[in-house]
């Protein structure tokens, strides 16, 4: 039977890195997982590629797919951009028999558990917070500024790890 699975935690604490050895392992036993491709409103990024990275879209499509119900959960980030996952491909990868893996925040992880009960949820937890301030430090990609913001968030994500189910 197939499961969705939900991978959250703070930023900085390798969950891109748990999901490439998820899919490695799935590939090496010849399973079949699908990780979710989310829909966003941002523009593209140099190396991105549409359809893979993301589906890019406009935000009136956004809002066109949320009053439709077509997101199995969707947020909007202080950047002012949403992103969310497009129901209908969760859907049918899970009726083909594939696992599906989200990577998404905690607020979509209580989307996705009021629509789909039986998901599971894994929390990655970080070895400290210490760690993830020299982990998104080392990456060089976000100010000062943005590094405080996702330590405070950090704090509030860590409190949630009981709502999951590893």
């Amino acid at each position: 039977m197939s499961k969705l699975v939900v991978i959250s935690g703070p930023s900085g604490v390798g969950k891109g890195t748990v999901v490439k050895e998820l899919q490695r392992i799935y590939k090496e036993n010849n399973e079949k997982l699908y990780l979710s491709i989310s829909c966003t409103t941002r523009q593209i990024r140099e190396g991105e590629i549409e359809d893979v990275s993301y589906f890019f879209i406009s935000i009136e499509e956004f809002q066109k797919k949320i009053e439709n119900n077509q997101f199995l959960e969707y947020n909007q980030y202080g950047t002012g951009k949403y992103y969310g996952t497009p129901l209908d491909k969760v859907e049918e990868y899970l009726n083909q028999g594939y696992d599906v893996i989200l990577e998404i925040d905690v607020n979509g992880y209580r989307q996705v558990k009021e629509k789909m009960k039986d998901a599971i949820g894994i929390f990655i937890m970080p070895p400290s917070l210490s760690e993830v301030e020299y982990r998104l430090r080392k990456r060089g990609t976000e100010t000062e500024e943005v590094i405080k913001k996702r330590l405070e968030i950090a704090k509030e994500e860590l409190k949630t790890k009981d709502e999951y189910d590893y």
